[in-house]
């Protein structure tokens, strides 16, 4: 028999771990996990919840939380520390995203808000670093970075 991972060697992400992200504060969210300024939205963060608070105040949304679990193991944590929610997702409908394996937050949400949430705003500066690759004439990428500023 092989012995046991150690709690070391379970919990080695946790270096890669991204800060859990504050009530009532803004931040970046990129559809899809595509850091595009076409896939760009901003969400408020309207509660974060334990996940035992999770489960007894959104039950359904629990449950999608599983069978994503069960669907995209590779992606979404078994246990995801924080549930951090936002009742105006991109389409004004709940969002809820997770923790994942990598130690980031993904949405579970159906569409738009199945996405990248940026809780470091690294993925945004990365992208507005990166603006003078792309095709945009000055006044484009002016009015892009003022309308994703937060």
């Amino acid at each position: 028999m092989y012995p046991l991972p150690t709690r070391t060697v379970l919990y080695s992400h946790r270096k890669h771990m991204k800060p859990v992200p504050e009530v009532g504060k803004k931040y970046h969210c990129f559809d899809d996990g595509k850091v595009r300024f076409s896939r760009h939205f901003i969400i408020t963060v309207d509660e974060v919840l334990g996940h035992q608070q999770f489960k007894k105040k959104y039950p359904k949304e629990f449950e999608k939380y599983r069978e994503a679990v069960r669907g995209h193991y590779w992606l979404y944590s078994t246990h995801s520390d924080k549930f951090i929610i936002t009742h105006k997702g991109e389409h004004n409908e709940l969002g809820v995203y997770v923790r994942t394996k990598q130690g980031g937050w993904f949405g579970i949400g159906p569409w738009w808000d199945d996405a990248t949430l940026d809780s470091t705003g690294e993925l945004w500066d990365n992208l507005v670093k990166d603006i003078d690759s792309y095709d945009y004439t000055e006044e484009e990428k002016k009015q892009i970075i003022e309308e994703g500023t937060i």
